[in-house]
């Protein structure tokens, strides 16, 4: 992200009085990292900045509002502990069901699926 949208995202969220002004610094130094169309995963920034995943999905949810970022679905194997690369953009697009490529195991996909994050600016 560049570092006019940095500095707003520092502004918005000392507004918000969601995280510490250290909080903050650390996610922007992560945040600074990713470009458009980057994949973020709420459970990086919980670790890297580190933050409890209630205030993670706070400052989600007013980056999304923001327009900084966009919410999706992606379908998760619980019996491997992986990320299929299934993605879908709205909750209503998960199928019922869908199998595991790597153990084949078939899976309920609303139990299955994770929220992840499209970057939406430059």
């Amino acid at each position: 992200m560049s570092l006019d949208i940095l500095k707003s995202i520092k502004q918005m969220l000392k507004m918000l009085q969601i995280l510490t002004d250290d909080e903050i610094d650390k996610l922007c130094d992560l945040l600074k990292h990713y470009k458009k169309d980057a994949w973020l995963y709420p459970g990086v920034i919980a670790r890297k900045v580190p933050l409890t995943i209630e205030k993670t999905y706070m400052v989600t949810d007013a980056l999304e509002h923001a327009g900084y970022i966009r919410s999706y679905y992606e379908l998760y194997c619980n019996n491997c502990q992986k990320a299929t690369g299934v993605v879908f953009e709205t909750f209503g697009e998960l199928p019922d069901e869908f199998e595991c490529e790597l153990c084949h195991a078939p899976m309920i996909s609303v139990e299955n699926s994770i929220l992840i994050y499209k970057v939406t600016v430059e």
